[in-house]
């Protein structure tokens, strides 16, 4: 700790910023089934799948009475891809995919209210991660771990080491700014804590684009 302090102070000195920021809950559906996860939820939860755009510009307009800067989106990953009620709700509206949607909620909050659009989609594709770019500020996605055998990720087809890395990877080569960091008490050992710091650092040696990690409980 001591060592990352010094670390910390010389490159940035003693200041502390921050940003206030509204959270947009874009849909609480998910492909993945992970064992600790209190956010995701099933469709009979939900007055409806997606937030509707009207929903959305409501709590962006809210923060923005409020004094935010950023709307940080959350959702779950890819919940079409199990979900039918999902599907069927982006095929009524007119989307291809949850990230297609979520694309065109960060341009109308950017342009209606001008929030700084946050994107936590997941594990995605270099192609999806460059349209969002060109929506949002930042993106982010939780590495998590690196540990292959959790008994939490055993449902979870997005949590493998290989797509959180890709990911990560593909966010750096495309130089987008990007929060990462990594979950404590999920089954993994001392030893894989230090393994995703490292890989997380390397990236950022490599890309220079890691804004944030997060190590979270």
């Amino acid at each position: 700790m001591g060592a990352a302090r010094r670390q910390a102070r010389l490159a940035h000195g003693a200041r502390v910023t921050w940003s206030p920021k509204v959270f947009v809950p874009l849909t609480r559906l998910c492909r993945d089934r992970c064992g600790y996860c209190t956010f995701a939820t099933a469709p009979a939860r939900l007055d409806q799948p997606y937030l509707s755009l009207d929903q959305v510009l409501a709590i962006a307009r809210a923060g923005a009475s409020a004094g935010c800067h950023e709307a940080l989106f959350t959702l779950g990953e890819r919940p079409e891809d199990r979900w039918p009620a999902a599907r069927q709700w982006l095929d009524d509206a007119g989307y291809a995919s949850t990230v297609d949607y979520l694309v065109a909620a960060c341009r109308l909050v950017i342009t209606d209210t001008g929030l700084l659009p946050h994107a936590n989609a997941g594990a995605l594709d270099a192609e999806e991660l460059a349209r969002l770019r060109k929506v949002a500020v930042s993106q982010g996605m939780m590495v998590e771990s690196l540990n292959p055998d959790l008994t939490c990720h055993r449902g979870a087809p997005d949590k493998t080491p290989e797509r959180r890395l890709a990911t990560l990877e593909a966010a750096g080569r495309l130089s987008i700014p990007f929060t990462t960091g990594l979950l404590v008490g999920i089954g993994e050992s001392r030893g894989d804590r230090v393994e995703a710091l490292e890989a997380i650092a390397a990236s950022h040696r490599r890309h220079g684009h890691v804004q944030e990690v997060i190590v979270q409980n």
